[in-house]
């Protein structure tokens, strides 16, 4: 059995946004907040194992409280750097990440993940039944060696490296709002006039 103490919530703020202006997403506004903090405030009601990737603002992602990662390769080199950054840094067993610019996320993914863990397994991927979330994914500790081998390769693709590995799909509704993110402007101006 898999417990929420196991595994620390990595939020991946470290893009670079081309389609939002190259503006760093998780602090544009959205309904009135930014949006890292829309997901911090879903998730800190149910854990304090909480990090931030991010590779600018620095200072305002610590202002939250928690620790921020910077990614260790340069040039904003994808998802997979920044969770690979995290992994390195974590004191648990695994390690949860999920984007910033997803305003529906619920905690209720996390917990579904929880309950469909079974040992044999190292990484869990959200699928919603019509594609996978990879970006939502719970990835085992021992993984640290496996993605940094792939990422020295020069390879960047997320779901290669899950389907290298031994991963098991979780499925949620193909209706389900929680995978839904912001990646543009106008995706966020219909947002924030709902």
């Amino acid at each position: 059995m898999l417990t929420k103490k196991e595994i620390t919530i990595g939020i991946l703020a470290g893009g670079k946004a081309t389609r939002m202006n190259n503006e760093d997403k998780g602090l544009v506004i959205a309904q009135g907040i930014p949006l890292i903090e829309n997901i911090l405030n879903k998730i800190s009601k149910h854990t304090t194992n909480i990090i931030i990737n991010a590779n600018r603002n620095i200072k305002k992602y610590e202002s939250y409280g928690y620790s921020v990662v910077q990614d260790n390769l340069e040039n904003f080199q994808g998802p997979l750097s920044g969770i690979f950054s995290m992994l390195k840094t974590i004191d648990t067993n695994y390690l949860f990440t999920l984007p910033c610019d997803c305003p529906n996320f619920s905690w209720d993914v996390i917990q579904k993940i929880i309950d469909s863990y079974e040992e044999s397994k190292e990484i869990y991927v959200a699928h919603n039944n019509q594609r996978s979330q990879p970006v939502f994914m719970l990835i085992s500790k021992s993984k640290l060696r496996s993605l940094e081998n792939y990422l020295a390769n020069g390879d960047r693709k997320i779901d290669i490296f899950y389907q290298k590995n031994n991963y098991k799909y979780v499925y949620y509704d193909k209706d389900s709002a929680y995978f839904d993110n912001i990646n543009t402007i106008e995706q966020l101006n219909d947002f924030n006039s709902k």
